[in-house]
């Protein structure tokens, strides 16, 4: 997201950034990578660097269990540390080895999946690899993102639509809708994940777009059914930005917690993205203790934290000091609150620094990583894995 906003508290202007969600879909699809040499992985885990005995990534070995049993999934986003396929496939294995849940977000290949479109070699090769990491990779469940809109734009219009398509009719396009289903449907066949987001961040399409937020709703509700057919046991939502659920951020705004009612009865979970070091909080002791809390009073199923983190070091622009001591305070903020309230996990954006984002918004995230992009650690980092050696629940596994 571009936005300057001005807060309540201080009437201080903040710069430009994206979310995090953006960054993940925009800089993948950046890459160039199609992925093609499935063979060819390599780096290392905890076992024999290269391709693994069982697929593409290298072999890896899980910490021995300890601790006190968790009922918390710990999840990382694929984003890797650079941009090779070598990086990219190393974040799966990461993810294998620290964590239970996998979250791979992108943008639809619109022009692929309108009528009359081909899926490219580059999305069938990318499939393939995905797959058998994943299959790989047995221990991880996948969180599928189809991310639809534009942060650079807050939100308020498609992402990456071909120049045919008329971009402002956007979301109330037959054919775009066609395309939106039919991608879907590809990912849940293909895919078969445990958790899938049709859309992300939505109440800022509704606050910047009200007429493209109306459309995605009635195109939600048919996207959700063909899932549900071809995947009957994915479990489908929205995802809601909380510092914006708030009008904390952005464009300050009242409070918008009814629109999840719009999606009761076709939203399996109650998903969230959240980063309060981008709303009003200068550090991690300024987060009000019900600031969590308060999601449960508002849903009484299933809760997942999919997508936050916080920077170890200060974020050139903000009112937030990032510090390495700030970053493993708020982890254990969130981990702690997330199993005492009962969520079913936290997705933390990224393991390891994008060593890639130097200029433009992305800088905001560029230390929001547990690990250095060299792999060395951060202070939160032990504390991830002694969370990550707590062996899940009998409920969880």
């Amino acid at each position: 997201m571009m936005a300057a906003r001005k807060t309540a508290r201080t009437g201080m202007r903040r710069s430009s950034w994206v979310p995090a969600s953006w960054i993940v879909a925009a800089l993948l699809a950046l890459t160039g990578l199609a992925f093609t040499a499935c063979g060819s992985g390599s780096g290392s885990g905890s076992g024999t660097p290269g391709a693994g005995p069982g697929g593409p990534g290298p072999t890896v070995v899980r910490p021995e269990p300890a601790g006190e049993p968790r009922t918390v999934l710990l999840g990382f986003s694929s984003l890797p540390a650079e941009l090779t396929s070598q990086s990219y496939i190393q974040a799966f294995a990461t993810a294998a080895q620290y964590a239970d849940l996998l979250l791979i977000q992108r943008t639809p290949p619109w022009a692929e999946f309108l009528p009359g479109g081909t899926i490219s070699n580059e999305t069938a090769e990318t499939t393939r690899l995905e797959t058998a990491l994943l299959k790989q990779y047995s221990n991880l469940r996948l969180y599928y993102a189809i991310d639809p809109t534009d942060g650079a734009v807050q939100r308020s219009r498609l992402a990456n639509l071909p120049s045919s398509v008329d971009v402002q009719a956007g979301f109330e396009d037959p054919d775009v809708r066609a395309a939106f289903v039919a991608y879907a449907a590809y990912i849940a066949k293909n895919y078969k994940p445990a958790y899938m987001a049709l859309g992300l961040e939505i109440n800022m399409t509704y606050e910047r777009a009200p007429r493209q937020f109306e459309a995605f709703a009635t195109l939600y509700d048919e996207a959700y059914a063909v899932v549900k057919g071809n995947s009957p046991g994915t479990k489908v939502f929205p995802t809601w930005q909380l510092e914006d659920l708030e009008g904390t951020f952005g464009q300050v705004h009242p409070p918008r917690w009814e629109l999840i009612e719009r999606f009761r009865g076709k939203m399996d979970v109650l998903a969230i993205s959240t980063y309060p070091f981008l709303g009003e909080v200068r550090s991690v002791a300024d987060i009000r203790e019900d600031y969590y809390r308060q999601l449960r009073t508002r849903w009484s199923g299933e809760i997942l934290v999919a997508e936050t983190g916080y920077p170890s070091a200060p974020v050139e622009g903000r009112e937030a000091v990032g510090t390495e001591a700030e970053q493993k305070a708020y982890l254990q903020r969130v981990l702690t609150e997330a199993e005492q309230l009962g969520f079913s996990g936290v997705v933390w954006f990224a393991a390891l620094d994008p060593a890639f984002a130097t200029t433009g918004p992305a800088v905001a995230f560029k230390d929001v990583g547990l690990r250095r992009s060299d792999g060395s650690n951060k202070q939160a980092w032990a504390l991830w894995e002694e969370w990550a050696r707590r062996p899940l629940a009998a409920g969880q596994r």
